[in-house]
């Protein structure tokens, strides 16, 4: 199964536990043109912590999201699809490799000291990343790993939709190439910190690569949850909370701020150990002085201003998703669709 990289005409297709999103880019001299976008949310229990539970439902809903693309509908079949955090693996390993055909039985050999699973039961892509190592003997070699049933179980609900999965993508390459300008991604040091419905992930760009993913206890509907609990609302009436009020402590007499305010603080410690654990067991890294919001619940008012007032020498700021995209000004997406976009520049920048 391709991870990493694909020829085809295709769209993009992120799937989250609590909606599908959908973007299609085309090449635009050297950057790339917004077709379509749709998103529709789809019901509890579809999925199950990125596990698909009801593929019948998966699809019914996924073909009526397709029908109701804008402005125009996506005649190709073929789609690079996303592959829920909490199943897939990245890692950069450093080999010695004398060759590039010693590569793949290296990585086989390296790769169970690092993830959880038998190497006989995933799929594996690679791809050199030059420039890593500080001995130059090594090579440093970006593997994406994902488990066989789960990548099987989306391929085949793909499938049974009348679409043909040509990748299934790890979200930290999906979001780093969305965020990230195409042409120089190479000069940045920075982290991520994709903030979702269910769960949130953080990723630690450097040296022109992914370092390592973790994942982050901070999740959209965390948030709506400990507003229902702690002010006696339903969960209706705290989402529209979150949505209007935030962090800000002029709305609502800052209780929201009262709320959620030790929830962005552990954020901000979140932030402080994982960029001091890249920097003590990392040879070469980095100081981390950037760190990007995306995700939905990144559109929480307030938010990068009080992660400021945490993290005073880091520069906290939302993500572009449309940076490279020629026309951004003419759309509105929100920050939701920051997957579904670096998805369907796939297509826009054919490696």
């Amino acid at each position: 199964m391709q991870i990493f990289t694909t020829t085809f005409d295709s769209f993009g297709l992120d799937i989250g536990d609590r909606s599908l999103k959908v973007a299609y880019l085309k090449p635009y001299g050297t950057s790339a043109q917004l077709s379509s976008t749709g998103s529709i949310d789809v019901p509890k229990g579809v999925f199950d912590k990125g596990a698909l539970i009801k593929p019948d439902i998966f699809c019914e809903y996924l073909t009526k999201l397709l029908d109701n693309v804008a402005p125009k509908k996506i005649k190709t079949k073929y789609v690079h699809a996303c592959l829920p955090e909490t199943h897939t693996f990245i890692k950069l390993l450093s080999i010695d490799a004398k060759s590039s055909e010693e590569i793949p039985a290296l990585i086989r050999d390296e790769l169970p000291r690092h993830v959880p699973l038998d190497i006989n039961d995933t799929y594996l892509d690679w791809s050199i990343v030059p420039n890593q190592n500080i001995d130059p003997s090594k090579v440093s070699v970006l593997v994406g790993v994902i488990p066989k049933k789960t990548s099987d179980a989306y391929t085949s609900s793909l499938r049974n939709c009348n679409l043909i999965p040509v990748s299934l993508q790890i979200e930290a390459q999906a979001i780093l190439r969305s965020v990230l300008p195409y042409n120089e991604p190479e000069k940045k040091s920075l982290a991520v910190v994709d903030i979702g419905a269910t769960r949130a992930s953080f990723i630690l760009f450097d040296h022109g690569s992914i370092q390592f993913t973790i994942s982050v206890p901070f999740a959209s509907d965390d948030m709506t949850n400990r507003i229902a609990q702690e002010l006696s609302l339903s969960q209706t009436d705290a989402e529209k909370a979150k949505t209007n009020i935030g962090l800000d402590k002029t709305k609502g007499k800052g209780s929201l701020l009262t709320v959620l305010g030790p929830m962005v603080q552990e954020l901000a410690t979140i932030f402080k150990k994982n960029t001091s654990f890249y920097k003590e067991h990392f040879a070469g890294a980095s100081p981390i002085n950037d760190i990007m919001l995306c995700g939905g619940g990144a559109q929480l008012q307030g938010l990068p201003e009080m992660l400021s007032e945490l993290l005073p020498n880091i520069k906290i700021t939302r993500a572009n998703p449309m940076i490279n995209a020629h026309d951004a000004e003419k759309h509105n997406l929100n920050l939701s669709y920051t997957t579904a976009i670096g998805l369907g520049l796939t297509n826009a920048f054919r490696t």
